[in-house]
């Protein structure tokens, strides 16, 4: 990859095709990870060393733009950084706002400040798209993936979280939203306050704590579940109620990035429990085949579930 190609990814002045090539090339070696993090620092350090007259920040921009660094470095994902150093040196500009995508590989997760002060998690596999600031009365990202959002209040603005078949709106509240678009369904799942969902077909859905949305093919449906089930995963804990087993080794394929076969006779099997995501791959399997009567094995980078028996 060429590295000035990675420095405009930086800077945020990739085109989509370029950015999803680079995204693929991150994904395909730990190597590249690696490259990649270390010319990020050298990014960094170049950008803070910056003259101090040519940034300007009020004390109190300097402090919330601190704050949100400190929660960025948390994040074990790739952070496509897309630096606004428009917005720095002309901050009343409306038209220097700069768009910010985090993509998060296989087998982890990340946490990040929004610039309201908002929070967010996501899951493996998702990517979240954001600007550095809010205005226009809204504050608006798009989620493809799983996340889970604890929004700061402000009536005055609502949040919106776009997937590619509804918008959830929010005032301050805090929920979970899983939709991957290689999924046939997707869901909403409110721990606190009220929520909105709009979907792309005109029907407006609210919800209540306690209550999940889910959408399968234009079919909505709302019921009662038990939160907890729902955002332990940004804990790196999968719990799951009475859940077909073609559901759970289809979450652990896509969190660890492994292909996982099974048939038919594996996939009806259903089964309660809870698994450490942050163990291997292998480990989860052993404790899955604990509470259900299978047996798997690995063939070059592929993992076969049978059932125990077969």
């Amino acid at each position: 990859m060429d590295d000035k190609l990675l420095q405009l990814y930086f800077e945020g002045r990739t085109t989509e095709e370029q950015s999803r090539l680079i995204t693929e090339w991150l994904d395909a070696d730990a190597a590249n990870m690696k490259h990649y993090q270390q010319l990020c620092r050298l990014y960094e350090i170049g950008f803070w060393h910056e003259k101090p007259e040519t940034v300007t920040l009020p004390l109190k921009e300097k402090f919330r733009w601190w704050s949100i660094m400190r929660e960025v470095v948390k994040i074990a994902a790739v952070f496509m950084l897309g630096f606004a150093l428009n917005y720095w040196l002309n901050p009343d500009m409306e038209e220097n706002i700069a768009m910010q995508t985090i993509h998060v590989p296989a087998g982890q997760n990340a946490q990040l400040t929004l610039a309201d002060g908002s929070k967010v998690w996501l899951n493996a596999g998702s990517t979240l798209n954001f600007p550095t600031r809010f205005v226009e009365g809204k504050r608006q990202v798009t989620l493809e993936g799983e996340g889970f959002f604890e929004v700061k209040a402000n009536k005055e603005k609502p949040f919106i979280v776009s997937t590619s078949t509804y918008d959830i709106k929010a005032l301050g509240t805090s929920f979970n939203v899983m939709a991957y678009e290689t999924d046939e369904s997707s869901s909403v799942v409110l721990v606190t306050g009220a929520v909105q969902v709009d979907t792309k077909d005109d029907e407006d859905f609210r919800l209540e704590p306690n209550r999940m949305f889910s959408y399968n093919q234009g079919e909505c449906d709302i019921k009662e579940v038990n939160v907890n089930d729902y955002i332990l995963w940004k804990d790196g804990l999968y719990t799951y109620r009475s859940e077909h087993l073609s559901v759970i080794l289809d979450r652990l394929s896509r969190y660890y990035g492994k292909k996982i076969s099974y048939k038919s006779d594996v996939a009806d099997l259903k089964c309660s429990g809870k698994l450490d995501m942050q163990e291997d791959l292998e480990v989860v399997l052993d404790g899955l085949s604990q509470t259900a009567p299978i047996l798997y094995k690995k063939i070059d980078e592929e993992y076969i579930v049978v059932k125990e028996g077969r």
